[in-house]
């Protein structure tokens, strides 16, 4: 569970509308997946970007799983990365330069 203190400058990054992200790898039976999880307020709407995708399917581009979610809250948003996704708000890093992805999408 998360806390107000473990999460506030995580909270305050994302009320500036700075995009925090995370890619990472794991295991799914047998098989090395890569995952990335984004989330930024954008034009007062908080997105939350996930995929997930086998590495054998990469060059392919055949994900497991690809898909923006909007939130009028933050609180719904994080509760969403929380329990919805493999990684947590405070493992997740301000994006510079290279993004997760184009909160301009749907």
């Amino acid at each position: 569970m998360l806390t107000m203190a473990s999460t506030e400058k995580f909270v305050q990054w994302i009320e500036n509308g700075k995009q925090l992200g995370k890619v990472f790898s794991f295991e799914l039976n047998g098989k090395t997946c890569w995952s990335s999880v984004g989330i930024q307020k954008w034009q007062g709407i908080y997105k939350v970007y996930v995929d997930e995708i086998e590495e054998e399917n990469m060059v392919a581009e055949i994900y497991l799983r690809e898909e923006i979610n909007q939130f009028n809250n933050l609180n719904e948003a994080l509760n969403f990365i929380e329990k919805k996704t493999r990684t947590s708000i405070t493992d997740m890093q301000i994006c510079k330069g290279q993004k997760v992805f184009n909160p301009n999408f749907e």
